[in-house]
């Protein structure tokens, strides 16, 4: 998470209520589920569901159960509250209203982080004594069980799918107390709902910074378990406090607007709505496709400069053709765009026709791609689907392919007479030559296969080889349809691991998907009528891989600072390093980042919660990606 501001001291009243100086130190481990009598705390005082058409009824009745723990990070104590056992009820259970109030007691509930839709969260205090109101409805989710999604480090790839889609209604609660005194107060009653499954625990606040407020990391798994893409959606409640120490009412803020920036390998502002609502203001993006490029995610005070654009939809007329443990897929763009240009597709084969993960899959810029690497004669089911700066739109239907090649045809039966007896032949003229039984080095037609193309250079990225050639010396008679660039691990033999085709008019294309930091050998072939021509021998070249772990990596801490040190790494992965990124980490995950340029080897978080053990580690970026993280530093936070 990036570094906070200085506090700032804010003395203006609180509608939410005053807040006591330290955390209880006696919040149990385990809530009670009921609130045995009105004097009762820490426990859950009520716990109900209202059906969508019904009237309100308990959880247990409608077969949920509903739990609330203490949690303790390097941020604090908070309260997990979740309703479960969604699994089976009928829809108007599932999108049912449920509503918990829990008696919090001395602990003041400020802030509240969610996997809810349509949440609402709310306080009440009575002689010092809190309860917090929880409203909203179930939404489902499509996670993995990743612990590296879930704190941000990584989702995986643009192939990874999620497990079956769930529904939740679950969060947890801080009072704000390990933090800086100017979130105490200026976040006094936020609340941060979203499906995605990687998010900051605890927003990022810095009154009078641009972004005031950031999200810090935001992505899911790109794929449900059906296949499609998915979509997230966050919702923002900035109380009074925050407008307050702003210098803004709720109306002017909605008239000026919000802008979400979301920025990863791009920046995208994102659709939101700004709404003026229980004395704050409720900001809603309902629609971000961010997918495994996970990005970080800040809200400005301005206009936002987001269209009505969305992702693509799904291309059009796909077909495939199978071939020896490959699948030429070919498609038409989409009847719609979205309202911003497709950049490129993804095709990807999958074992069923339905559901399952990912066997191989190929990206492009243009109308068809080959997907390498499938199981020569196994059946696949090819979807194709587009992606423009507003993520990836929905997949076409898939179609099946069979990915082994098409037997060649037998030669037609001989016009010869029958093997019915028939005079011998008279001797041949011992003038003339007998035929020759071997190959004739020239094409018995005028037409035949093409000459090797020539002249083939590599230009390695990052996992990925840009291949140039020359037309070759003959087309054989015929034009060249197309051009294959085929990787192999081998000088020679061996299995294609990608490839790229194009047609006869183009020479060059990028082989994607391959292993950075690992020499491949790249053969070009021609195509025309008469088939496919002999490759020329195979040139080398070795695709960018990230950088290697930085080195010396150190530690300092003074004045609730960590400021970390290292060496860079011995090898930049054959990509110039573009910058470092110094992680803190603690029991639940990264709690603080601070990030450096490529000439730097220092940088500091500040703002830390004092005697907090935290773990260090540190990473180098360049075009191919994040490194892996150096070897880990203990430290502790000094006053």
């Amino acid at each position: 998470m990036p570094s906070r501001t200085a506090a700032l001291a804010l003395m203006a009243a609180l509608p939410l209520g005053l807040a006591p100086a330290q955390t209880p130190d006696d919040l149990p481990a385990e809530w009670a589920t009921t609130c045995a009598t009105a004097e009762s705390v820490y426990c859950i005082a009520s716990a109900t569901i209202t059906p969508s058409g019904g009237s309100p009824q308990t959880l247990d009745s409608a077969g949920l159960t509903v739990s609330a723990a203490t949690l303790s990070d390097d941020y604090g104590d908070w309260v997990r509250w979740s309703v479960g056992d969604w699994a089976g009820r009928p829809s108007p259970i599932t999108g049912g209203t449920v509503e918990l109030v829990l008696r919090t007691g001395t602990f003041v509930p400020r802030f509240t982080n969610a996997t809810a839709a349509g949440l609402r969260v709310s306080r009440t205090v009575t002689d010092g004594r809190y309860e917090l109101t929880i409203s909203g409805r179930a939404t489902l989710t499509a996670w993995r069980s990743d612990t590296d999604c879930t704190a941000g480090y990584s989702c995986g790839d643009s192939d990874t799918t999620a497990d079956p889609t769930t529904y939740r209604f679950e969060g947890r609660t801080q009072d704000l107390e390990g933090s800086a005194g100017v979130y105490t107060t200026g976040l006094d009653g936020a609340y941060l709902a979203t499906d995605a499954q990687a998010r900051a625990d605890l927003l990022t606040y810095e009154p009078g910074g641009s972004p005031p407020v950031s999200l810090g990391v935001l992505g899911n798994p790109q794929l449900d378990a059906t296949g499609e893409a998915v979509r997230n959606f966050v919702t923002l409640f900035l109380p009074g406090p925050w407008l307050e120490a702003a210098g803004i009412t709720a109306q002017t803020a909605v008239a000026t607007g919000f802008d979400l920036v979301t920025s990863s390998d791009a920046t995208v502002h994102q659709r939101v709505t700004a709404t003026a609502t229980d004395g704050g203001v409720r900001l809603e993006a309902p629609d971000i496709g961010l997918g495994a490029d996970l990005a970080a995610a800040a809200f400005h005070r301005r206009a936002s400069q987001a269209t009505n654009a969305t992702a693509p939809g799904a291309p059009l007329a796909v077909s495939a053709v199978g071939g020896t443990g490959t699948a030429m897929v070919f498609w038409q763009p989409p009847s719609s765009g979205g309202g911003s240009p497709v950049s490129r597709y993804r095709a990807r084969a999958y074992p069923t026709s339905g559901g399952g993960t990912v066997a191989a899959s190929c990206e492009t810029a243009d109308s068809w791609c080959t997907i390498d690497g499938l199981d020569a004669g196994g059946t696949y089911h090819v979807a194709v689907s587009a992606v423009n700066a507003l993520g990836e739109g929905d997949p076409a239907a898939r179609v099946p392919v069979l990915a082994t090649a098409v037997p060649v045809p037998d030669p037609a039966p001989s016009e010869s007479p029958s093997p019915s007896p028939s005079p011998s032949p008279a001797p041949a003229d011992p003038a003339e030559p007998s035929p020759s039984t071997s190959p004739s080095p020239e094409p018995t037609s005028d037409v035949h296969v093409p000459y090797a193309p020539q002249d083939v250079e590599l230009t390695p990225g990052a996992r990925r080889i840009t291949v140039a050639w020359v037309v070759p010396d003959s087309d054989g008679g015929s034009a060249i349809t197309a051009y294959t660039a085929r990787a192999f691990r081998t000088a020679t033999g061996g299995t294609p691991v990608a490839s790229c085709q194009v047609p006869g008019n183009r020479y060059t294309c990028a082989i994607t998907g391959l292993t950075g930091g690992q020499k491949h050998f790249v053969e070009v072939t021609a195509t025309n009528v008469a088939g496919t021509g002999p490759a020329p021998a195979r040139a080398a070249a070795t695709p960018w891989t990230v950088p290697g772990a930085p080195r010396s990596v150190t530690a300092k801490s003074s004045d609730r600072k960590v400021t970390a040190g290292w060496k860079a790494p011995a090898g930049n992965g054959g990509s110039a390093i573009t910058g470092y990124r110094a992680e803190l980490s603690g029991r639940s995950g990264v709690v603080a980042r601070c990030t450096a340029p490529a000439t730097s080897r220092t940088c500091t978080v500040k703002k830390l919660k004092k005697g907090t053990s935290l773990t260090l580690r540190v990473l180098a970026v360049n075009a191919a990606g994040v490194s892996a993280p150096s070897k880990a530093v203990k430290i502790k936070v000094k006053d």
